[in-house]
């Protein structure tokens, strides 16, 4: 049947042009945010699970530079019982030549005078290994981290060496060669306390260490898991839809062009009254 009052043809040309203009918006809004699903409107569930994931990133973001102030705390630590070992060979060789009666009095003044100076120098190493306002050098204060999201904490534990050190340097004056060999022959404990706490040190925060940074790489671990399962929720395949979007914006400039062919269906009936 042909009327002027109904055109199908231009109705179901509307209907189609409504259908691809409606996947055109969408399409090109995952090719404009990159996101197939950028908001609940787009699918309110998985948005919903995305945003948890999220939290769940950014939470682990947290603990990690939590972490990350941890292994800066111990290497700290580290480098400066390290530094105060290192002088550990010339205090004995400065009290090895100390213990030698046969030297002048003017060579044991400059060898006094040398081996103060390397027990000072050990103290203030052991003093300046501070980071972030903490010495881990200076008390046996366990300095507890956020270890995960769960409220899990790790710690760094501190080893008292400064104590020691200071005891050392307050009791190395004007040796003389029996004192000297007191020292190396450990009948003075003054010398051993401060290599025995050195080296718990060394021990200590190197095993606290490498804890913090395998809790810190599983934890680095967990977090890009985490990002990768929430990009294969939301994500857009930027190569899919920006092809898809060509063949829509092909659809709706035919459907547009159907409507106006079948816009002119009712002109045909001004030919019967011709």
């Amino acid at each position: 049947m042909t009327t002027i009052h109904t055109n199908p043809g231009a109705l179901v040309a509307q209907a189609t042009l409504r259908n691809v203009t409606s996947q055109l918006d969408t399409v090109s809004k995952q090719v404009q945010t990159g996101f197939k699903v950028a908001d609940a409107k787009d699918d309110a569930s998985t948005f919903s699970v995305a945003q948890g994931l999220r939290a769940d990133v950014k939470s682990l973001g947290a603990v990690q530079q939590g972490l990350n102030g941890a292994v800066g705390l111990a290497e700290v630590g580290l480098a400066g019982a390290t530094a105060v070992s290192n002088l550990f060979e010339d205090i004995q060789a400065k009290l090895t030549q100390l213990a030698d009666s046969s030297i002048t009095a003017t060579q044991r003044t400059t060898y006094n005078a040398d081996l103060q100076a390397l027990a000072n120098q050990a103290k203030d190493l052991v003093s300046q290994a501070s980071f972030n306002g903490t010495n881990v050098l200076d008390n046996t204060t366990a300095v507890n981290f956020i270890a995960d999201v769960n409220g899990g904490t790790i710690s760094v534990t501190g080893v008292n060496v400064f104590t020691s050190a200071s005891v050392f340097a307050a009791s190395v004056g004007a040796l003389t060669d029996a004192q000297a060999r007191q020292f190396l022959n450990s009948s003075s404990n003054t010398l051993d306390n401060f290599v025995t706490a050195t080296n718990n040190a060394l021990s200590g925060i190197a095993a606290d260490l490498r804890a913090v940074e395998s809790q810190n790489s599983f934890v680095s671990a967990i977090s890009d898991a985490t990002e990768k399962g929430l990009g294969a929720l939301v994500d857009a395949d930027l190569a899919k839809a920006s092809s898809k979007l060509q063949a829509l914006q092909a659809q709706q400039q035919l459907s547009t062009q159907a409507i106006t062919i079948a816009n002119q269906a009712p002109s045909v009936l001004l030919s019967l009254f011709g």
